[in-house]
């Protein structure tokens, strides 16, 4: 079948194959030429083999006049393939010394094979070395990016406070307690009381820590119209009241909380005991019920608190239980003459607060 394979697909070899063999058959045509003019003499026939006979049965030979030695024939190349390919009379010597050289060790030999992956490995090892450069030197230019990114911001905030000749503080919010979450919280670490700083929001731990840690080394100076004894007959308390409701303070009694209103004045004065320790003033806070007096002492004078109900659910009771960080029980409500008392709740969890609110008795 005729291949019908344009020149640029055919590689080199098939190029020189088809080019030999144009060629050889333009020169058979030249030769054919040559031979149908007489300028060639036609190719003497083949001989026939002689068949060796006996001696005896050898045929007499008969005189025969001797035939004129041929003219000699033009020389004609000599074209043999080797391997499919076309080779011509001045190739042969080259062939054939390719034949009687001696022929290369198998691949299969072991040095070689040895030296083949050795080296493969030298390959693989030199390319991972280049790699690593490669990676170290990247490493280096984003360190040295770093460094100058660094140190261009501390010369600029350098510059900066030169001019200004100056830092300015940076300001920081000081807060209380009070302010985020209810007094008297506190857990149990390895049996001992500690405050509870997981109450307080995580916006501001930080500011009450420092501030729970900071023991004051003099009390603050209670307030002439103060508060000094609160009595529950109920709860058969009889109390004395020191002013502040920090952890320090509320070691030592009932805890008065600072800023709040002094009693018999409008507003709201806020007491504060533990539950569960340092006496364990306010632990029974949930038996009061609406109507029952509680008796706040100044040192002059004697104020009488009535209970206010508190519905919760359809059920009305004399105390309400609240979150520790639910701060609005520390606000006065209008004009009212209030006292609320503060604990935690329930006894020996204290994960929230009891509350009891009373107003003025008239």
């Amino acid at each position: 079948m005729r291949d019908k394979r344009p020149v640029d697909e055919l590689s080199i070899e098939e190029l020189e194959r088809i080019l030999a063999i144009k060629k050889r058959e333009a020169r058979m045509a030249r030769l054919r030429t040559h031979e149908g003019s007489a300028r060639r003499l036609p190719a003497p026939p083949p001989i026939e083999p002689v068949e060796r006979v006996a001696p005896e049965q050898a045929p007499v030979p008969t005189e025969t006049r001797p035939t004129p030695p041929p003219s000699p024939a033009p020389a004609v190349p000599v074209v043999a393939f080797e391997d499919d390919l076309p080779s011509f009379e001045d190739e042969l010597d080259a062939q054939r010394a390719r034949r009687l050289r001696p022929a290369s060790p198998p691949p299969t030999d072991p040095r070689k094979r040895t030296a083949l992956w050795w080296n493969r490995a030298l390959t693989v090892v030199e390319i991972a070395a280049v790699m690593g450069l490669v990676a170290l030197l990247v490493n280096l230019f984003q360190s040295f990016q770093s460094v100058q990114q660094k140190t261009a911001s501390l010369q600029a905030e350098l510059e900066a406070t030169r001019r200004a000749g100056f830092v300015e503080p940076t300001a920081t919010p000081l807060i209380s307690t009070g302010a985020v979450v209810l007094p008297t919280g506190h857990t149990f670490n390895n049996g001992e009381a500690v405050f509870n700083l997981e109450e307080v929001p995580a916006q501001y731990r930080d500011q009450v820590a420092s501030f729970v840690a900071q023991i004051p080394a003099v009390r603050p100076t209670p307030r002439p119209e103060g508060p000094v004894r609160v009595k529950i007959p109920r709860l058969n308390v009889d109390q004395a009241v020191v002013y502040g409701d920090d952890w320090e303070a509320l070691k030592l009694g009932v805890g008065h909380h600072v800023g709040s209103a002094n009693p018999g004045e409008r507003g709201n004065v806020v007491l504060s005991a533990h539950n569960d320790i340092y006496g364990s003033i306010f632990q029974h806070l949930d038996r009061l019920q609406p109507g029952d007096e509680i008796t706040v002492y100044t040192w002059t004078k004697a104020y009488t608190y009535v209970v206010q109900p508190q519905e919760e659910r359809g059920v009305v009771k004399g105390y309400r239980v609240v979150l520790p960080t639910d701060v609005w029980v520390l606000q006065p409500v209008g004009d009212q003459a209030r006292l609320t008392l503060i604990s935690c709740y329930p006894y020996r969890v204290n994960t929230k607060r009891i509350v009891v609110f009373a107003t003025l008795k008239q």
